[in-house]
């Protein structure tokens, strides 16, 4: 059997693998307390993988992404089903819905546009959202956790739905025009910030530099001393230089 890759399934597939995708860490967190005969009732094997329900099936060792679990129930009653956003035709079950509770289904979901995930770092400084404008204000918004691809050891990343962030950032910001005032606000506070950071090291180096030319021109200079005088008090005699160094020495 050829190899699966989320190039080959289609946008239902790929819709279906996400939603399943979120319930493989329970399914891996309940096989240690639940007997095998319980999961072998869950996820049905064979020699070659895992049947996927959709007519092939995946790989014991394919990447996380591509492993599922059991097919969540779709809502069957007709009364209790929500309309799509985009189509406004009813839906029984779609990825959006499953994983964020946002009514579109999977023929409408674009994901390269308002349905897709943006990061938690994206969220507060594109939107100009805080922790508690994700968390507390009601209703908390639904996020997916994914490994860092970057930093395997760091804290799992937090993704949230464009749509429902953009929607969030109105729902703070009162409108898009006070969104962006503030954006071009907060634009400038972070320039003026960069100039004064900027000013404070070219002045650091103007002293540097500054001091490092005097202490040699001091290591050049010739002195050129006057007219010699006698300290009575002391009895030590004193010589200047035009330059301001004073030279005090005793006679025999």
């Amino acid at each position: 059997m050829s190899e699966v890759t989320k190039e080959s399934l289609s946008e239902a597939q790929r819709a279906r693998l996400e939603r399943n995708r979120q319930k493989a860490k329970a399914l891996r967190e309940s096989r240690l307390v639940q007997p095998k005969e319980v999961i072998k009732k869950v996820v049905n094997k064979n020699v070659n993988g895992i049947d996927s329900g959709a007519g092939f099936f995946i790989e014991e060792d394919e990447p996380e992404e591509l492993k599922i679990s059991a097919q969540p129930a779709p809502i069957v009653d007709r009364t209790e089903q929500p309309n799509c956003l985009e189509c406004n035709k009813p839906i029984a079950q779609s990825y959006l819905l499953d994983t964020f509770d946002y009514p579109v289904c999977d023929n409408c979901r674009d994901s390269e546009g308002a349905h897709s995930l943006v990061t938690r770092t994206e969220a507060k400084t594109e939107f100009l959202l805080k922790d508690c404008d994700l968390d507390s204000r009601p209703p908390p918004l639904r996020c997916v956790r994914r490994r860092n691809p970057h930093r395997a050891r760091f804290a799992e990343m937090r993704l949230y739905l464009r749509a429902q962030v953009e929607a969030r950032a109105l729902d703070v910001w009162g409108s898009l025009a006070e969104l962006e005032e503030e954006r071009t606000r907060h634009r400038e506070r972070r320039e003026r910030a960069d100039r004064t950071r900027a000013d404070r090291k070219l002045r650091a180096l103007r002293m540097a530099v500054r001091s490092t030319l005097f202490d040699r021109t001091r290591a050049a200079h010739e002195h050129t001393f006057g007219p010699e005088q006698y300290d009575a008090d002391e009895d030590i005699y004193r010589r200047s230089c035009d330059c301001g160094h004073t030279e005090t020495y005793e006679k025999m």
